[in-house]
This record gives C-alpha cells, sequence and structure tokens, in this order.
C-alpha cells in the first residue's frame, strides 16, 4: 500500500490504533473528499470491472447505491451469488420498499453500497464505537432516513467471504435472538418516526421480524450443534416464549399469513414438532416436483 500512495496522490493511508472497523471507518470518512464513498473491508474484495459499473452508476440522480454481491465460503473456490429481485438498474423513490431490502440481505452489509459524502458530513453520519453486533446495518438505519431516491442493482461488485465454522456453538452467537431484537428495536424506531411506511409495508416487516425468531430457532436446532442439546432447546423455548416474537406471531395470525397449524404449534412452544411438519413438506414437494419432471 505504501508504494501505491506513493505513487497516487489520491492514496492516503491512516495509521492509528487498532480500535476496530467502526473507529476505522470513521477515521476514513473524516479524511475523504469525494463526493462518494465505499467501505472495503479487508476480508471481503472487489470483483473485476466493480469500479468502473460503480463509477457509470454514479451518474444517476440518487442519494444511494446498492449492488448485489457474492458469497464464498473461507476456503473454496465457488461463489454464490446472493438472491434479489432488483434487474441491472432499478430505481426507487421513497422507503416502501425497505422489508425487501431486508429480506434479501442488502441492508446488513456496508460493501456494495455507495454514499453521498454530503449526507454524510451534514447529518454527522458516523459508525457507533464498541458495537458487538449489526454495526453496519445501525449505520445504514440512519443514512436511509435522509435518502429520497435510490438506484439498486442485481450486478454483483464484490464477494463477501464467509468463515467456515464462524459462530458455530461460539459465545457469539450464545444471545443471537436477543442481539437481532436489539436491532430490530432501532428498525422500529426509524419506521415509526423517520421513514413512516404504509400499513402494507409495516405488514411485510412484521413478516421479516416473525422469520428471524423461526431461523434462529433452526440454527439453534440443526446448524449450531456443537451448542449442548439441553442448552439448544431451552434457546429454542425462550425464543417461543419471548413476548416479541410471542407478537409478531400474533400479527402474522392476523394477518393470515400463516396457517392455524402453524400458529398452534408455535404459540404452544412446540416448535421441533413444527420443523419436522415443514421438513417432511419440503420433502414432499420436491418428490412431486420430481414426478411431474
Amino acid at each position: 500500500m505504501k508504494e501505491e500512495a506513493e505513487k497516487y496522490n489520491y492514496i492516503d493511508i491512516i495509521h492509528q490504533k487498532n480500535q476496530g472497523v467502526s473507529m476505522a471507518r470513521n477515521a476514513g470518512l473524516k479524511k475523504a473528499t469525494g463526493e462518494w464513498i465505499y467501505f472495503l473491508d479487508s476480508d471481503d474484495e472487489l470483483v473485476s470491472g466493480a469500479v468502473k459499473r460503480i463509477l457509470d452508476f454514479t451518474a444517476e440522480k440518487c442519494e444511494w447505491l446498492i449492488f448485489n454481491y457474492y458469497k464464498q465460503i473461507e476456503g473454496t473456490e465457488k461463489r454464490f451469488k446472493n438472491k434479489i429481485t432488483a434487474g441491472e438498474m432499478d430505481k426507487y423513490q421513497g422507503k416502501e420498499a425497505f422489508p425487501e431490502l431486508l429480506e434479501e440481505q442488502l441492508f446488513m452489509l456496508q460493501c456494495g453500497k455507495v454514499f453521498r459524502r454530503d449526507i454524510i458530513e451534514t447529518n454527522q453520519l458516523y459508525f457507533q464505537k464498541n458495537v458487538v453486533y449489526g454495526e453496519d446495518i445501525r449505520f445504514n438505519l440512519k443514512y436511509f432516513q435522509y435518502v429520497d431516491n435510490y438506484v439498486l442493482s442485481d450486478i454483483p461488485v464484490f464477494v463477501y467471504h464467509i468463515r467456515q465454522g464462524t459462530g458455530a456453538g461460539s459465545a457469539y452467537y450464545a444471545d443471537a435472538f436477543e442481539m437481532q431484537m436489539d436491532i430490530d428495536k432501532e428498525i422500529c424506531y426509524m419506521v415509526d418516526y423517520k421513514y413512516h411506511l404504509s400499513e402494507s409495508a409495516k405488514r411485510k416487516l412484521n413478516r421479516y421480524f416473525y422469520f428471524q425468531g423461526i431461523n434462529t430457532a433452526a440454527a439453534y436446532w440443526n446448524v449450531w450443534t456443537d451448542v449442548p442439546l439441553k442448552k439448544r432447546i431451552k434457546e429454542i423455548r425462550k425464543i417461543m416464549k419471548d413476548e416479541r416474537f410471542v407478537e409478531f406471531l400474533e400479527k402474522e395470525m392476523a394477518y393470515r399469513d400463516i396457517n392455524g397449524l402453524d400458529y398452534f404449534l408455535l404459540k404452544h412452544n412446540k416448535y421441533i414438532i413444527y420443523y419436522y411438519v415443514h421438513y417432511v413438506y419440503t420433502l414432499l414437494k420436491r418428490v412431486i416436483a420430481k414426478e411431474k419432471s
């Protein structure tokens, strides 16, 4: 990097004590002079031609550019494109598509997004210090309140490297649901007081919250298998009894977005039965689809 900085006067290397990724980004924000800001973490990489693609899109009149990305498990060569519904260049106005951005995992990461520096500076937007989980989405939530127009593209511009075994049975995931609920609290605040979403969008958002509980329970049951069985069952039951999850569940039933059997099983803390009912149902669907083909 030192050689590159000597060659190009627009490269500035910042030396500071290691204080975590948030403080490193904040230092970069304070030094930045360009019109647009892009963050690239040390364990991620840009795809070939990404910079030119991003520059082409900056000609659009908008406050935010959101690109897709590849996922690659550490130690493997295969890349998987994140599945989203957008085309090469979809233009959005307002915030009604916010639930879809969450659901399609486009709001969780900093990489792949291009921010206007004037919005960040004018509104003094910086990353929170000493945040253990979700520093990216917390920043994005604050930034999004100042966005009226944005562009969403299915074109991947970076590779998100996933470390094998990260979090499996570790302390990092010991309070997974609680950490999610902490972020959801911020999401709800923004939705109620800053974004002013329609009832239709709030309905989609409730479904997102609901599936966070379902998916975390599923992870405890069949992904984080290094955790003792008793502990996993205890955590699943805790999620099912949590008043916040119960509220999401009740709303799903009121919206008629889940069936009566699912509601009964989850309401009565029978998640394991719920899990295997859906497991068998999925297998049957695959068999039927295979026979039809």
